[in-house]
């Protein structure tokens, strides 16, 4: 009886722990809205959601929506300026370079305010909840999503993991 209870307990606690440190998902691409495998050219936009319900704990992303479409994305997107940032690394089966791309973490924003005496500042906004689409070009290569968060004055931080199925 004394073993039965041990044993439950074991098993109980490496559960929960188990269930805690799990920032991992999995994406077939053939569940994507609108994905064509046969298409050569496809463009992924994938919208994710970040929450962090208090402050000083780890940002936690799950992937909200995904949708594809035709066509070759050109790369126009801006450079980000804000030094609290996520920041995705494509990984690939292959050797090919892996260029991060860089988003301004919807967290935390700095935005311009009018003063009562005609001057713009800029002013910093923390929220608890926000999100952030991302596009990209489909690749049969491309095996994992990392997702690192960069604050300023601190190493990235990996935050979530994106798994791709095709």
């Amino acid at each position: 009886m004394q073993k039965q209870f041990i044993l439950n307990y074991i098993l109980l606690t490496a559960l929960l722990f188990s269930g805690c440190s799990k920032r991992l998902a999995v994406l077939d691409l053939n569940d994507v809205r609108m994905f064509n495998p046969e298409s050569a050219d496809q463009i992924l936009f994938l919208e994710f959601l970040v929450s962090q319900p208090e402050k000083g704990d780890m940002e936690k992303i799950s992937l909200v929506s995904s949708v594809s479409g035709a066509g070759r994305l050109k790369n126009l997107r801006r450079s980000v300026e804000y030094p609290y940032q996520i920041q995705v690394i494509p990984r690939y089966r292959t050797s090919a370079l892996e260029i991060p791309m860089v988003f301004e973490h919807p967290l935390f924003r700095e935005v311009e305010v009018p003063d009562p005496s005609g001057t713009i500042t800029r002013k910093k906004q923390f929220a608890t909840e926000g999100s952030f689409t991302m596009r990209m070009q489909a690749d049969p290569n491309i095996e994992k999503l990392e997702f690192f968060s960069v604050k300023p004055g601190k190493q990235p931080v990996k935050i979530y993991t994106l798994n791709l199925k095709q």
